[in-house]
């Protein structure tokens, strides 16, 4: 009887956790959705009208998250194959894994301070994209790490032990069918965790900025997506920013949508051991 009524409390709390979901995104789609047009997307942000757009901030979120998983997935991929794989010193097992645990346990907030303070006090680079960059690296590589770390170990050892047994080397073992075993998992892992890159803000307040350049660079100001619709519910006095804010939520919401589906789609795709077991 215990057993039943938790059961049914958390169906209870589920339901009505899904209800309210539901209403807040159908209330932010409501009012978000009839203000974006292609124009919205083009256009640079005002603050003298309503008439601004997202465009800059489109193509920051982009190129920057694109540029920040560019550099965790191999360094992070590499740590996990290492790991796993390579059995690294246990010695060198227990600093890496009190490095990765400590970066997942701090909010995104305080890894910004420390970028802040290492790239732009230290460093003196400006607020720009680059340094936006690499506080996105820092928050994503242990998240890719544990992305990477799940793939490699849902490979069953026999697949190794076989590769090995027809004499195969550790690397060619790795190569050809750790990696493509692990390949649609991997996939869908760090689609999730490029999903999440897009919706942080607090960790790029400090090092890319608030605002954008009227000429792109590595070294300019980097708004995203995600800092501007902050932007717009705190600080903006732009006519109909309520508004605004709505619209470029749901931008975000597409964009992160489109992100996981794709990568879930090429990882069904990938997925070749699931047509073998059916032969």
């Amino acid at each position: 009887m215990k057993g039943t009524t938790w059961h049914r409390l958390a169906v209870v709390g589920s339901l009505l956790t899904t209800v309210v979901f539901g209403l807040l995104l159908g209330d932010l789609v409501w009012q978000g959705l009839p203000q974006i047009s292609l124009r919205f997307l083009w256009r640079t942000p005002s603050e003298l009208s309503s008439l601004g757009g997202v465009g800059p901030e489109l193509l920051n979120t982009l190129l920057m998250v694109g540029a920040a998983s560019a550099i965790t997935i191999p360094l992070g991929l590499a740590a996990a194959i290492l790991r796993i794989e390579y059995g690294a010193r246990p010695g060198f097992l227990l600093v890496f894994d009190r490095m990765r645990y400590t970066l997942l346990s701090l909010p995104t907030i305080v890894i910004g301070l420390m970028v802040f303070e290492w790239v732009i006090v230290g460093m003196r680079w400006p607020l720009s994209v680059g340094a936006g960059v690499i506080a996105l690296a820092v928050v994503n590589w242990p998240f890719v790490v544990d992305v990477s770390v799940a793939a490699l170990s849902g490979v069953p050892d026999s697949f190794r032990e076989a590769s090995l047994a027809l004499g195969a080397t550790k690397y060619l073992t790795l190569l050809r069918v750790v990696l493509p075993s692990a390949l649609p998992a991997l996939v869908s892992g760090l689609g999730m965790a490029i999903a999440r890159l897009m919706g942080e803000s607090a960790v790029l307040i400090f090092t890319a900025g608030i605002n954008v350049s009227q000429h792109w660079g590595w070294s300019a100001p980097g708004e995203t997506l995600a800092v501007h619709l902050w932007y717009l519910r705190t600080e903006s006095v732009a006519p109909h920013a309520d508004a605004q804010a709505a619209a470029t939520g749901v931008v975000l919401l597409l964009l992160v949508g489109l992100v996981l589906y794709l990568t879930q789609k090429l990882a069904h795709w990938l997925k070749p051991m699931d047509a073998l077991k059916k032969i």
